[in-house]
């Protein structure tokens, strides 16, 4: 029993000092911090903490204080030592006021959020991810009003395949692109997995019984069988552009729909779906990631052909069904790079004419930013990048901290 109890010992303290060790300060961190409008807790942690996402770690539950998570324009940020542990404290600096019969209540509305809202606001609200299942059942937008090329409010749409009820709204959605992770060296079924790579195609609802795509339906199940065997997608991304309004039933599977309010105008072939139930929180608990995969991978980015920074949004190649929950934070880095050393080598070296890769130099993986995830859907994440200098690029890593 003896012999039990110092094993719990030991196993606490070091899990303690593995907490403590994690927990480092910002070298220039004040010791108070008035927070103004506009702040994140982000932000405010970063100015204390080398790591902000350790925040929950060290905020100090003031007993006066409903909850102290909740910080608002005003308060007071102190940094503390209990026990020789540095401690977050918050100071409200606009008090509950006792009235009778009962006291000033504080709009939560006002609290600061963890990120920036307005940033990834339109991700929550307007972009999806579908599954094969999704868009195979899906409905979609076969003609509009007296042959109109693009569609808007108050606009007829004619669509085939919806089981609806006069005065039904839906959403019409526009696809964008396929994500799938796919192997890059034969034989594609023992292809390592560190050397798949995630790649985004644009794609739309089209018939399989067309020349084109029969003769890729043919290509995928005949010809190159075992590369497509080895393919994974991992989801169809949808942006909702508009809203439509069941207006008459038809007797066969022709639906006529109104267009009640657009984002973009319509075009033929985009699809209809239930409206977006939208419902977000403002207040993520920022985390360390817990999933352990070495090749996680950047394989979007929002308003960028090449590159992203701070407070730009990218996608990443895992979702809730490998691990990933909103508030994870993930590490993002350069993968290594093979190059030619042109200093000792030059291209007309005669010496690596026939061993080349003597010539060759591997530059190391290099650390580029945090990122923080605010939606999971089951393969994909959409995150913030919430710090860091330099820019993100396509298929850089995504890691655990």
């Amino acid at each position: 029993m003896l012999k039990k109890l110092h094993l719990l010992l030991i196993a606490v303290f070091l899990i303690s000092a593995t907490v403590r060790a994690e927990i480092e300060l910002n070298p220039t961190h004040p010791d108070t911090y008035t927070v103004v409008k506009g702040d994140t807790l982000w932000d405010i942690s970063a100015r204390f903490l080398k790591s902000p996402w350790v925040w929950p770690e060290v905020w100090h539950a003031n007993p006066q204080i409903e909850n102290p998570h909740l910080i608002y324009p005003g308060d007071v940020i102190s940094l503390i030592y209990v026990d020789g542990k540095p401690t977050l404290q918050v100071t409200r600096g606009h008090p509950t006021i006792k009235l009778s019969p009962k006291g000033r209540s504080i709009d939560h509305h006002t609290a600061i959020p963890t990120i920036p809202l307005r940033d990834i606001e339109p991700f929550l609200r307007k972009l999806r991810i579908l599954s094969q299942e999704d868009i195979d059942d899906a409905p979609y937008v076969v003609s509009m009003e007296e042959g109109h090329i693009k569609g808007s409010k108050p606009n007829l749409l004619y669509v085939k395949n919806l089981k609806a009820r006069q005065g039904d709204e839906f959403a019409v959605v526009r696809p964008t692109v396929i994500y799938r992770d796919v192997p890059v060296h034969y034989p594609w079924g023992s292809s390592a997995y560190k050397d798949r790579r995630t790649e985004s195609l644009p794609w739309k609802k089209t018939s399989t019984s067309t020349g084109n795509s029969y003769m890729t339906r043919f290509w995928k199940k005949y010809i190159d069988r075992t590369y497509w065997e080895n393919v994974d997608i991992l989801g169809y991304e949808v942006a909702d552009i508009a809203k439509a309004k069941v207006t008459r039933v038809g007797d066969k599977d022709i639906t006529t729909m109104r267009v009640s309010g657009n984002i973009f105008e319509i075009d033929e072939g985009d699809l209809i779906i239930p409206l977006n139930d939208v419902r977000f929180d403002a207040y993520f608990q920022p985390k360390g990631a817990s999933i352990k995969d070495d090749n996680i991978r950047i394989i979007a980015l929002n308003n960028a052909n090449f590159r992203s920074g701070k407070f730009q949004i990218v996608a990443i190649s895992r979702g809730s069904v490998d691990g990933i929950s909103h508030g994870d934070v993930f590490e993002v880095y350069r993968p290594e790079r093979v190059i030619r050393d042109e200093v000792m080598h030059p291209k007309n070296d005669l010496k690596t004419y026939l061993r080349p890769s003597k010539a060759m130099v591997t530059l190391p993986e290099e650390y580029l930013s945090n990122i923080m995830v605010f939606k999971a859907f089951d393969h994909i994440s959409y995150a913030l990048i919430v710090s860091g200098n330099r820019p993100v690029k396509l298929l850089d890593f995504a890691r655990a901290p």
